[in-house]
């Protein structure tokens, strides 16, 4: 039995640039390719998830509707923590704490789902 450590390789200082720094740009351009294996999200192979072609379309879908219906602020000024909690999901250790609210030419929308 062989176990990949993702962890291990998606915080490698080896294959990324300051790896514990929250970077998103880094993954610009990635877009459809494996990278030489470098970003693991969804296991690679046989075993890879077989739900990550929908899981890619539902998250955009999903997230730019959360843009695009609601106003977001920050609760306080502090900027956010992006440390890691423990755990098998690895949690903030600061849990984001944001407000909403709908913009007002999606309240009707919002009203009718």
């Amino acid at each position: 039995m062989l176990i990949v450590n993702v962890w291990a390789i998606h915080h490698d200082p080896m294959v990324w640039d300051d790896p514990e720094m929250f970077k998103p740009e880094r993954f610009e351009g990635l877009e459809g390719t494996r990278d030489r294996f470098k970003l693991l999200p969804f296991g690679s192979g046989r075993r890879s998830c077989p739900g990550e072609v929908l899981a890619v379309r539902m998250l955009g879908m999903a997230l730019g509707s959360i843009i695009q219906c609601f106003d977001w602020e920050r609760t306080s000024k502090e900027m956010v923590d992006m440390t890691e909690g423990h755990g098998v999901t690895l949690p903030k250790a600061i849990p984001l704490v944001a407000k909403f609210k709908p913009r007002l030419e999606m309240t009707k929308l919002l009203s009718e789902l």
